[in-house]
């Protein structure tokens, strides 16, 4: 079966309903670029005893994808990201730093928002921006729409107590995109995957904040990536 996935043709043939039901709005015609093999992940997950067979098909899916679309001048970023009057804002963090709690903010605060992808958008530097594309990898939500977007700003979550949030350096914005994508083991990949970073820091506003669940840290997220002060 031929999908297309961040404007790249990938051959993808699922077994299982998961896979099948968050590809289904990819499926297209072509030759393929990529082709996935679901049943190999090239040692990059210990996955636990207790995951099924549906679930070791998307990720090790998952994770060939994301490894694959590196040559094409493309990645992935462990994100949430919500659209907004056309234009898509990203919350990156590890697993459990609430990303997707903060994205639910913006949906139910901002008439019109909507989740392009809730855990893999891919983003794609041009050479006049940043396109961010939703992917069927979405995580546990399935919350993720086939489109490109182009890109407004990137905000990093870390721990605290407190709403605050801080536009950061190059250099650290550099750094905590890394951590939050696949870092390729071949270094002429990892060189196109830091030119592909420094373009994305060049053009678009990173920022790194903390909130609590409320309403108000949705408002101040906004307004500071958008640029209306904060």
């Amino acid at each position: 079966m031929i999908y297309e996935i961040a404007g790249l043709k990938v051959e993808m043939n699922p077994k299982f309903d998961r896979l099948k039901r968050q590809s289904e709005a990819y499926k297209s015609l072509g030759e393929p670029v990529i082709r996935i093999n679901p049943d190999f992940d090239g040692g990059l997950y210990a996955l636990p005893d207790n995951c099924t067979a549906e679930d070791r098909e998307y990720i090790y899916s998952s994770a060939a994808f994301c490894r694959e679309i590196i040559p094409y001048g493309k990645f992935f970023l462990h994100a949430s990201a919500v659209v907004l009057d056309g234009e898509a804002y990203l919350f990156s963090a590890p697993s459990g730093m609430g990303k997707s709690t903060h994205t639910a903010l913006w949906l139910r605060q901002f008439k019109g928002s909507y989740i392009l992808n809730d855990d893999k958008p891919v983003i794609f530097p041009e050479n006049e921006g940043v396109t961010v594309w939703g992917t069927p990898f979405a995580g546990k939500t399935d919350l993720q729409v086939n489109l490109g977007v182009p890109l407004r700003a990137v905000c990093f979550l870390k721990q605290g107590n407190e709403n605050s949030i801080t536009r950061i350096d190059s250099e650290r914005a550099i750094a905590l995109t890394l951590n939050n994508t696949y870092r390729p083991k071949n270094s002429e990949e990892m060189n196109l995957l830091l030119d592909m970073i420094e373009k994305v820091v060049e053009r678009a506003d990173i920022f790194e904040m903390s909130c609590r669940n409320e309403s108000a840290a949705a408002e101040m997220s906004y307004n500071a990536m958008k640029g209306n002060g904060f």
